[in-house]
């Protein structure tokens, strides 16, 4: 039967409906054969066009500007809409994070490239955020044609928003309110809960734990929390980078082996320096979201979505073995 599950943090609706779908298995992918090495792929190392602008490097790692960048660090000539039609200038960062080798995946980053990799992100994120312009910056990777990758060499964007965008506002005032009334941090609850219980547990090690949310609004939706209490990505350490893309490595090879190397978009939120003081109530937090089905009618009417995949079984499927 359908159930009604609301994102305690968020206050979102989800309905979960298993009944319009069939089994997890049922999402397992075709597989698809990758393109080899392109010799006019623009990220490749050392020919690439793209590789000719890096603005920062690091031994397996690059980063650029994007071409087509959705936010400009300068001032732009806009047309103002008036009140009724408001408009700003789109001020803020749009950058591209790639993996110089361009046959790896994510599922088999060494722990030294994973290191790279998230060291890359927290580094750009300070960058951002040191441009007063700037409420709010968001790491996130689009892994497959489906999940809006238009070139298949591994990469990442950051996007730098002078604006805080509608759903982390509304994470940052839920985790608020929490803890006013609890003096706790929900984020905090939330992997304590999912410890205990474990029906949506997929892996954890000593710093990280990763489990099928609650309140999915997609099928096989992940979340990633540290167990440690931290509002700030940036703020993680070596070891902590380490244990992450350790997890992280995890969870990809699961979704690689189990449904057969899904599109998917990941994300990080953390917190916004310029919100308070957001260190006592947020939690900062790593989304995956395999894109398995599209959006219909209900989802695009109301913001509310229907999940045709029970968490519980999502990550039953997931953790268990191969027949």
């Amino acid at each position: 039967m359908p159930n009604l599950r609301q994102n305690i943090i968020t206050g979102d609706w989800v309905v979960i409906a298993p009944e319009r779908a069939k089994r997890p298995e049922d999402f397992v992918q075709e597989k698809t054969l990758k393109k080899d090495v392109l010799k006019d792929c623009p990220f490749c190392v050392p020919n690439g066009s793209a590789y000719k602008t890096r603005i920062a490097e690091i031994e397996d790692v690059y980063v650029i500007p994007n071409q087509f960048p959705a936010f400009v660090p300068e001032d732009a000539v806009y047309e103002q809409g008036g009140a009724l039609y408001p408009a700003f200038k789109s001020l803020g960062y749009h950058e591209v994070v790639i993996l110089k080798d361009h046959k790896v995946d994510l599922e088999n980053l060494s722990k030294n490239v994973w290191d790279e990799l998230l060291y890359i992100y927290q580094k750009r994120l300070q960058f951002h955020y040191a441009n007063p312009a700037v409420e709010y910056s968001l790491v996130m990777h689009n892994h497959g044609e489906n999940a809006g990758a238009s070139i298949e060499h591994p990469h990442s964007q950051i996007l730098a928003t002078s604006v805080m965008p509608s759903y982390v506002a509304k994470e940052l005032l839920g985790s608020k309110d929490y803890f006013k009334k609890n003096q706790r941090c929900i984020f905090c609850d939330l992997v304590k809960a999912e410890l205990g219980h474990q029906e949506r547990l997929i892996f954890e090690n000593d710093d990280f734990v990763a489990f099928c949310a609650y309140a999915a609004r997609f099928p096989f939706e992940i979340w990633v929390l540290p167990k440690k209490h931290l509002s700030d990505f940036a703020q993680i350490s070596k070891s902590e980078r380490l244990n992450l893309g350790e997890i992280l490595g995890r969870i990809f090879r699961a979704l690689n082996s189990k449904i057969n190397d899904p599109d998917y978009n990941f994300f990080i939120h953390t917190a916004p320096p310029r919100q308070g003081n957001p260190s006592d109530y947020y939690h900062w937090h790593l989304e995956i979201v395999p894109r398995l089905t599209k959006l219909g009618g209900f989802e695009l009417g109301t913001s509310d979505f229907i999940d045709v995949v029970s968490p519980e079984k999502a990550a039953f499927f997931l953790k268990s073995k191969p027949h």
